[in-house]
């Protein structure tokens, strides 16, 4: 019997020491304001390139003859507007240079973005106007969407 007191005796100090050890070893709290990890750092290569600069695009004044090479660019395109031909759409296509078809160049304004009196104005006068230089079925023109296109 002694060794049953002895055993359980032992027990019981075994579970009092294993609950006290555990309390002891709780994890500590998290700081309040833990410090934000550093961003990566990523490293970007220079660029390098043969292409020319953006200012290359700009083609400058051009003569209508002169407009069929800078297919793509932004340019001003003066000379003589031929004639000026409003469809039944009400889109209006101003020749420079010759009648149509042999005109070397047109700007096309769409259903009166413009009014089409204002453009037929033009006939006869040398007129200049802005925009991106487009080939459409062989025809180089620019296509105009504003007044502000049209330079005196």
């Amino acid at each position: 019997m002694k060794t049953m007191i002895k055993t359980a005796s032992l027990l019981v100090a075994a579970a009092f020491l294993a609950t006290a050890c555990s309390k002891q070893e709780s994890t500590p709290a998290p700081a309040a304001n833990p410090a934000p990890a550093p961003a990566p750092v990523i490293a970007t290569p220079p660029v390098v390139t043969n292409a020319p600069a953006a200012a290359a695009k700009t083609a400058g004044i051009l003569a209508p003859e002169e407009a069929r090479k800078h297919v793509g660019e932004v340019a001003v395109v003066k000379g003589k507007v031929s004639g000026v031909h409003v469809s039944k759409k009400g889109d209006v296509f101003i020749n420079f240079g010759a009648s149509h078809p042999n005109s070397p160049f047109t700007a096309v304004c769409f259903q009166g973005v413009i009014p089409a009196a204002k453009l037929q104005a033009l006939n006869g006068q040398t007129v200049a106007v802005r925009g991106k230089i487009k080939e459409y079925n062989g025809q180089v023109e620019i296509i105009l969407e504003t007044e502000d296109q049209i330079l005196p």
